[in-house]
């Protein structure tokens, strides 16, 4: 059974992939490594851009650990979650320093370096080094969990379940073809088993699907569907804002005045629309960001100096 999925996959995949730029076949695994950090949360049409002008800007892995860290949050501009160019920078400068520039191509050396994570570990290594790691995120889990299970899960299962799921996908990735398998994986979890409406009457695989015949039945009363988390945040002209949305505004803010003197007034009422007398929440978020180092700050009466990075 699972040696038709793969090869099903594979045909689908042959004539429907995506052209996306860090799939070309002159990238290097420096590219795989900054399209897998920029993909995290961000949708893959804004990635295809803002991937472009980072690898143009920071050709390599050497430059990228060599500029500084205002610079590459600077770059990081439309990507949101900009914590994750503070990893990616930290995971240059430690490769640059004890791995001469040179990405590992093993799980053990991976996972010791800043935001490796089980994914991002699998990821670099199926996608770069074409190893046979699986490289499992919700699309994976997903399109395992309905063919082989008949059931929807998008979240991550029970420890036993997911060793049992790692173990089903590193036994169907087919020999010497890791790197096309989960490119494929993705687009078909992308494009035909997706999340709110599987496209089943264009699969190729819902003859032999265990979770078809479900789906077929009762339709949308059977997708699983995830609890919304409840994040800290404001009203901003009526309508819940999470702090994560403000906290992104600042950094935009500071990426256009650098170095800036400006009034305390002027950022709030930049980063939400009725800021009036919300000076404290205001600040303590500009704390957060000082601390993760995303940003510097001096407070001088009614008026501030924000810099980018540390």
């Amino acid at each position: 059974m699972a040696q038709l999925f793969s090869q099903t996959i594979l045909a689908w995949y042959s004539l429907h992939k995506r052209d996306l730029p860090w799939r070309s076949p002159y990238n290097t695994p420096y590219h795989v490594l900054v399209s897998e950090f920029m993909l995290q949360q961000t949708q893959v049409l804004r990635v295809m851009e803002k991937f472009r002008e980072f690898t143009s800007k920071f050709p390599t892995l050497h430059h990228l650990a060599d500029a500084s860290k205002a610079d590459v949050i600077k770059s990081w501009s439309g990507l949101g979650y900009n914590r994750r160019a503070l990893l990616l920078h930290s995971f240059a400068q430690e490769v640059a320093e004890k791995h001469h520039g040179e990405i590992p191509n093993t799980k053990e050396e991976l996972q010791q370096l800043p935001g490796m994570g089980p994914y991002t570990t699998g990821a670099i290594l199926s996608f770069a080094f074409n190893l046979p790691e699986p490289a499992i995120d919700v699309n994976v889990r997903r399109i395992y969990v309905r063919y082989f299970q008949g059931k929807d899960q998008g979240l991550p299962l029970g420890k036993k379940e997911e060793m049992e799921l790692y173990t089903l996908v590193k036994n169907s990735i087919p020999d010497g073809r890791s790197s096309t398998f989960h490119n494929a994986l993705m687009d078909f979890g992308s494009l035909i088993c997706t999340r709110d409406a599987p496209q089943c009457s264009s699969c190729p695989l819902s003859s032999s699907c265990q979770f078809y015949p479900l789906y077929d039945t009762k339709k949308a009363t059977v997708l699983f569907v995830a609890e919304k988390k409840i994040e800290p945040g404001v009203y901003e002209q009526g309508k819940f804002i999470p702090n994560r949305i403000f906290r992104g505004r600042i950094v935009e803010f500071v990426r256009k005045n650098d170095g800036r003197i400006v009034s305390v007034i002027k950022l709030g009422k930049t980063v939400k629309a009725d800021f009036n007398t919300e000076q404290e929440w205001l600040l303590k978020l500009c704390e957060k960001l000082q601390h993760e180092k995303l940003i510097k700050y001096e407070l001088m009466k009614d008026k501030i100096r924000m810099y980018l990075g540390p």
